[in-house]
């Protein structure tokens, strides 16, 4: 590493570690709001891990670090893949987030000695202190958490180091090119690269680190919940609705455009029978959204909004009194993504109306649910583009032209259903080759 790059990194540990008071006081707002954000504070802060027992002779132990929701599900076919080709190894699990740590809790809790915990900041002290801890033989990042001391750290321990399901964004790229100084020598540090597609895989080559393989992308490949898709066709059967639009994993900000968009829209006013429903990503933001919803409504001349987990009784999923003329429908539940894909019969892409990047797509084709997309869908750039071409998808410029030419007459036909399933099977395998890969390279 050049003098300027270990300079750079020195100035980014002293910026971080001052930082920190402002980390807290942010966990601290996060936390009033949602709970769990109090919790975990050792970990971030100092390393304090759960106790990892000494792996036993010819066994490995793989740190898996997934930032979030999206990421944890991402890698969870490879995980279970190599479970089944390695069922010895051991498992320590890390994410940013609570619903991140949440889900990995869900998807991997039978994994041999398995340990959750979040990641600590990434000062060099507190990477050393965790790397120690845990005594991985390998550590897997997903997608594109390039934290400068946790991978050099790693990588100078001895520690195999995969960047796993890489993309890039035109926003990363660049600042990776900008701080190229401090980029390449991260990214040579990576044992192994394996990039989702051929653009991603020319941005890494440019800064010196040509990747490994170019595998596809890990979420085509996530497996099908058929039960919970069986429980959002039994919501749809106690809907007295012939349109079901549903808005899917929509950002801040954009549940208002939708709002508003309906409101200006004539054929909601005249269509008794469509009903709208809007699952936010973030659950701290669902008790805001239904205000939205509720001020909207008012505004509208239609009933007031309906909360999913309010409208069906606990345990047998009897609708409620008043479900089925609902015009409105907050989706104010975790991990039933399935289910309000399969109530739908269309949805439009959270996260693309404005610019936050576009959410996961790939879900939805593949439970048979055509999109509808704003503008803004780089952070899955090809994956959109593909199914565009695969007529699994439409590209709209704003939610007002999508909500006039969905209620104006746009009806989900068998063949747009096809074509978001065979979309997404048309793409899998990208395990099975990232698999290949790791177990190749050690």
């Amino acid at each position: 590493m050049s003098v300027f790059a270990r300079l750079f990194l020195g100035v980014y540990t002293l910026f971080l570690f001052l930082l920190q008071p402002m980390l807290a006081v942010y966990l601290i707002k996060r936390g009033i709001k949602q709970s769990e954000y109090r919790q975990g504070w050792g970990q971030r802060f100092l390393a304090r891990l759960p106790d990892f027992p000494p792996v036993p002779a010819g066994q490995k132990r793989i740190w898996v670090h997934a930032v979030s929701v999206g990421e944890a599900n991402a890698v969870s076919p490879l995980i279970q893949h190599w479970v089944k080709v390695h069922p010895q190894h051991e498992w320590a699990i890390s994410c940013t987030t609570p619903t991140g740590l949440a889900t990995c809790q869900q998807l991997y809790a039978g994994l041999n000695n398995v340990r959750f915990f979040y990641l600590p900041y990434d000062l060099p002290w507190l990477v050393t202190q965790s790397i120690q801890q845990i005594k991985p033989d390998a550590l897997w990042i997903v997608e594109t958490e390039l934290w400068p001391n946790l991978l050099l750290g790693a990588s100078r321990l001895g520690v195999q180091t995969a960047l796993l399901n890489a993309r890039v964004s035109p926003t990363t790229g660049k600042r990776l090119a900008q701080l190229q100084f401090i980029s390449k020598p991260v990214l040579r540090s990576l044992s192994t690269l394996v990039c989702q597609t051929e653009a991603d895989a020319a941005v890494f080559e440019n800064l010196g680190r040509k990747p490994d393989a170019i595998c596809g992308n890990l979420k085509f490949d996530v497996a099908l919940k058929p039960e919970i898709a069986t429980l959002g066709r039994s919501w749809r059967a106690a809907l007295q609705a012939d349109q079901v639009l549903l808005f899917a994993s929509s950002r801040e900000g954009e549940e208002a455009l939708l709002l508003d968009a309906l409101n200006r829209c004539q054929f909601f006013k005249r269509m008794p029978n469509a009903s709208v429903w809007i699952v936010p990503r973030h659950p701290q933001r669902f008790e805001a959204v239904f205000e939205l919803m509720a001020e909207a409504a008012t505004r509208m001349g239609v009933a007031r909004p309906v909360r999913r987990s309010a409208s069906f009784n606990a345990g047998n999923n009897v609708a409620l009194a008043g479900f089925g003329q609902a015009r409105l429908v907050l989706g104010d539940s975790m991990g039933e993504m399935p289910a309000y894909y399969s109530v739908a019969d269309l949805a439009l892409l959270g996260g693309s109306w404005l610019p936050f990047g576009g959410q996961n797509l790939i879900e939805a084709c593949a439970y048979g649910c055509p999109v509808w997309m704003g503008p803004h869908t780089f952070n899955f750039t090809k994956a959109a583009q593909d199914a565009m071409a695969a007529n699994a998808a439409r590209r709209l410029d704003h939610l007002m032209a999508a909500c006039d030419d969905y209620l104006a007459g746009y009806q989900s036909t068998e063949s747009a259903k096809k074509a978001a399933f065979a979309y997404a099977r048309s793409h899998r395998g990208a395990t099975q080759r990232s698999f290949d890969v790791l177990n190749r390279l050690g």
